[in-house]
């Protein structure tokens, strides 16, 4: 039986097992093959975070996140401190997020005020019963930019959620701004922030599904501006940690469109076959390489390099990538098997075809 072809995961993880309660619990909860123990490693973790963020005791949670094994175990820790982080109990807040990918074009640098339509909000979510729940919430009026939500520790959360009344006051941290849109074009995530209670919890993490049409609407005339071309891809709504997570996916997965779409039109422009090499790089990333088949017609190398996240998920990013190079009708694609040493340069196509890899359109290779 062959296994599919799929790039190495590069990101640094430790090559000795960290002692950590919390590092251990995950493990067990995302790779034991016990529902019995999987239960046992879901509860102990919870009790552990939750005791943690009581106690105003982060280190080992701080170690736990940095020092985490694998991805499985790492997005396993992140949903378990997220879901305490939620309304548990009856009076608590459930803080959300709706992540929103913008995809901008200008030709001089501009400023975008990040306002939130909340009436217009409003009557679309009431069209849909399994988002009407978000209307019970409170909306920040101005979307949040993914730094500034980021940089919110996760002890912060734990005390904004216990009532309504430190939910207000730690809503009030958060200040209106606008976002910096540089010459050119440019991929950009912000959020609607907003909180409600556990009824709330239940609309979040839905697919949007025939929402989506109707609320990008709605964020595409509020966001409009003069001398800006403005493309709004609204995500569904969910708690703050996995909604950041998502939303960073989707803003690198974005990019990464607007970048292969530049480069094959400029490709095509001086060539008729454009030839697309990728691969693993050593330091947690994946380069994308765009040029000519043909090395009498290369051109000055288009990379666009994707620096993985500890929630990225490899296997997807590459069907996802395969998908967009079928949708631009490229046949000359080849993946590299061996991983690129961190400083080496990404061959070009002509190179790469010397090189140990496959063409994933004609061959599926096992490792």
């Amino acid at each position: 039986m062959t296994t599919p072809f799929t790039f190495t995961d590069t990101r640094p993880y430790p090559e000795t097992p960290v002692k950590n309660n919390l590092l251990l619990h995950a493990s067990s909860l995302a790779h034991s093959g016990s529902a019995a123990q999987r239960k046992l490693s879901e509860e102990s973790l919870q009790t552990e975070i939750r005791g943690m963020l009581q106690q105003n005791y982060y280190l080992g949670l701080s170690v736990a996140m940095s020092m985490v094994g694998d991805s499985e175990s790492y997005l396993v820790l992140l949903g378990e401190l997220s879901q305490v982080l939620g309304a548990e109990q009856e009076g608590e807040v459930q803080w959300f997020a709706m992540p929103l990918i913008l995809v901008a074009g200008n030709n001089q640098p501009q400023t975008l005020p990040l306002n939130v339509p909340l009436a217009e909000l409003a009557a679309c979510l009431e069209h849909y019963p399994h988002l009407r729940a978000l209307n019970k919430a409170a909306w920040l009026p101005f979307l949040v930019s993914s730094t500034e939500l980021s940089s919110v520790n996760a002890g912060d959360w734990f005390a904004a959620k216990h009532n309504v009344g430190a939910a207000q006051a730690f809503a009030e941290r958060f200040k209106p701004s606008e976002l910096a849109l540089p010459e050119g074009q440019s991929v950009h995530v912000v959020f609607a922030l907003g909180y409600g209670d556990a009824e709330t919890a239940k609309a979040l993490g839905q697919n949007l599904l025939q929402a989506g049409l109707p609320l990008m609407q709605v964020w595409q005339q509020a966001l409009a501006k003069e001398g800006v071309t403005l493309f709004v891809n609204p995500l569904s709504p969910d708690a703050v940690l996995p909604a950041l997570a998502e939303g960073s996916h989707m803003r690198q997965r974005m990019a990464l469109d607007v970048f292969s779409a530049n480069a094959i039109r400029a490709i095509r422009l001086q060539s008729p076959r454009v030839g697309v090499v990728a691969a693993a790089q050593q330091g947690g990333r994946l380069v994308f390489g765009f040029n000519a088949t043909d090395s009498a017609f290369e051109l000055e190398p288009q990379i666009f390099t994707w620096a993985l996240s500890p929630t990225d998920n490899v296997a997807l990013i590459q069907q996802n990538f395969l998908d967009l190079m079928a949708e631009c009708r490229v046949e000359h694609l080849y993946f590299l098997h061996d991983v690129l040493p961190e400083n080496s340069p990404l061959p070009t196509y002509a190179q790469a075809l010397t090189q140990i890899g496959h063409n994933p359109f004609f061959a599926e290779t096992a490792i």
